[in-house]
């Protein structure tokens, strides 16, 4: 990455919700120090918050997981589906990258326009699915139907 910072927040689970709370508490604590010595993130009110790669600009927030989905990803439309989900599937080593043994990089696909919890929602709700999309390919189940209508998460 290209950004000047990274803040990671990351543990073994599920618990998002802890991830994200320790996430904002540490990005706090970072702006604190910065006004503290005159200074702050640089932010915009149309464009949010100003980073060095143009792609996170906005929230700059990617939530991701690694997560094993060999018979959904197997599927041509793959990729596609994650598009219309919001989300962004990369291969184990990044952006770019090759999946290995069917494990993917799965996070949302946005950072600008919409809220860090929105973003997280997205994130949550998509990945929820494809696990359950990967679980019924697993017991020989069809889910064509539901493919055909998936889209993003919305409040």
């Amino acid at each position: 990455e290209e950004d000047h910072m990274r803040i990671i927040s990351m543990e073994p689970g599920d618990n998002v919700d802890a991830i994200f709370r320790r996430f904002a508490k540490a990005c706090e604590g970072v702006q604190k120090v910065l006004k503290e010595e005159g200074y702050d993130f640089m932010h915009n009110d149309h464009l949010g918050y100003i980073l060095t790669c143009p792609s996170n600009l906005g929230t700059g927030l990617r939530a991701g997981t690694m997560v094993k989905l060999p018979l959904l990803s197997a599927r041509k439309d793959f990729r596609d589906l994650t598009k219309r989900m919001g989300l962004q599937a990369r291969g184990t080593a990044g952006v770019d990258s090759a999946s290995t043994g069917g494990k993917w990089d799965i996070s949302n696909a946005d950072r600008l326009g919409k809220s860090e919890t929105h973003l997280v929602n997205i994130f949550i709700s998509g990945v929820s699915q494809l696990i359950k999309w990967e679980e019924a390919l697993e017991q020989g189940k069809s889910i064509d139907a539901e493919v055909a209508n998936a889209k993003e998460w919305a409040p």
